[in-house]
């Protein structure tokens, strides 16, 4: 009977023992499971921290100026970076300090096997992203006004060129077309009126926004010595290395542009083309009339345009489509003709001054080259927008300034305990 208790306690206790063992086997691994679940958890955090400390280091003067969140660095730079991050938080000075390196203080053991970056696709000079930047800008709120010149007194223009080969080839724009205004968005749609354009509401206004706010033109901002050009708009148009050159030719095509609207205009006033045919017929009775009729009309309606520009130069409004009351010029007044001659018709040439109209309502300046901006192909107007901030920043900040080299973003790979962790990091 004693010993067939001693047998039952004996067994009992193997039985005991076996559950003890399984049940500390089953804690063992759901501690592991949880360690793992645990340390997987706080990789994922320190490595999107690590990603965002990287685009921590944007470069301020560049956001300050032109609002755009970049930061400077090459591949290794920055996979080291993201190394001496993680390295700090997985393994912590102080706890290495207090365990004098003893693994069993370290429970999760963390450690990168590897580490990848890819820049590519995160360039700020890729116009996609160099737009939504500028996008993302303006929906703060933040848009810079450079004050117009008090009485549209404008300083002395200086004969600025940027002649530098070198310079020249390192511009992000270096190697695209000349070619600016949309022409085909032009034929299909006409010329917008700036109600139409503010209208839409659409990327390419609020680029526009952005362009006219932070970049000098011809009307608007002083010679400083933190832009390398002062017709900068006018250079985002224009694309010559020329300051004074961009100006004549953007002037030209505002030219061109109004006599077209002012020739519209007279065909549909029917007092002036009754002045037309009355000329027209005292210089070339019978059929050349026509001919003659048509030269008279281009000749007004150019020097109706060479007025509206001196009065646009002088910070004046022009109506975009005039009435009678905006119409500025006679007939008289305007046509130099020899009345033995009738091929010599021409816009009588005026050496200084405007002559104003009676209703002086319309556009100024920059709303005419807010139309020009949204009639201009826009991958090379984003990309001399860039040409702009990197010759200024050059001038201003740092003579090495390359927007190449500059990061809106990036993405990586890492293996921490045999598992792949990957990320899109940007701002």
């Amino acid at each position: 009977m004693k010993c067939a208790f001693k047998s039952k306690k004996g067994s009992t206790a193997v039985f005991l023992t076996i559950i003890l063992a399984s049940m500390i086997l089953v804690t063992i691994f759901f501690i592991n499971e949880a360690s793992k679940s645990a340390g997987s958890s706080y990789t994922d955090a320190v490595l999107e921290l690590a990603g965002r400390s990287v685009l921590s280091e944007y470069d301020i003067p560049l956001l300050e100026r032109y609002g755009i969140f970049a930061f400077r660095a090459e591949q290794s730079q920055v996979e080291s970076k993201l190394k001496f991050y993680t390295d700090y938080s997985f393994h912590n000075n102080l706890l290495k300090e207090l365990s004098r390196d003893r693994k069993y203080l370290d429970p999760l053991k963390l450690e990168i096997e590897s580490m990848y970056v890819d820049l590519k696709g995160y360039s700020i000079t890729d116009a996609e992203i160099f737009e939504s930047q500028i996008l993302e800008y303006i929906k703060t709120g933040v848009i810079k006004n450079i004050l117009r010149d008090d009485e549209g007194v404008r300083p002395e223009k200086l004969d600025i060129e940027l002649k530098n080969q070198k310079i020249i080839n390192g511009l992000p724009s270096n190697g695209y077309s000349k070619s600016t205004l949309d022409i085909k968005r032009l034929v299909d749609e006409g010329i917008p009126s700036i109600e139409t354009i503010r209208d839409t509401g659409s990327k390419s206004f609020l680029v526009n926004e952005y362009i006219m706010g932070n970049f000098y033109n011809n009307a608007n901002g002083k010679e400083t010595r933190d832009s390398f050009f002062s017709n900068e708009v006018e250079y985002i148009l224009n694309g010559e290395f020329n300051d004074q050159e961009n100006y004549k030719d953007v002037r030209m095509i505002l030219f061109i542009m109004r006599t077209g609207l002012n020739s519209l205009h007279i065909y549909s006033d029917s007092a002036k083309r009754n002045e037309i045919l009355t000329l027209a017929s005292l210089l070339t009775p019978g059929p050349g009339m026509i001919l003659t009729e048509a030269l008279i009309t281009s000749a007004w309606a150019a020097a109706e345009a060479e007025n509206d520009m001196r009065r646009l130069e002088a910070g004046k409004k022009v109506a975009l489509i005039k009435t009678k009351d905006q119409w500025a010029l006679d007939l008289n007044n305007s046509v130099e003709y020899d009345i033995e001659n009738s091929d010599e018709i021409e816009p009588k040439k005026k050496s200084r001054g405007y002559t104003e109209p009676v209703s002086k309502n319309g556009n100024d300046y920059e709303d005419y080259l807010r139309i020009l901006l949204f009639l201009e192909n826009r991958e090379i107007k984003l990309l001399r927008c860039m040409d702009l901030v990197q010759l200024n920043m050059k001038s201003s900040y740092r003579k090495d300034f390359d927007l190449k080299e500059y990061y809106g973003g990036f993405q990586f790979e890492t293996v921490v305990q045999g598992k792949k962790h990957s990320y899109i990091q940007k701002y």
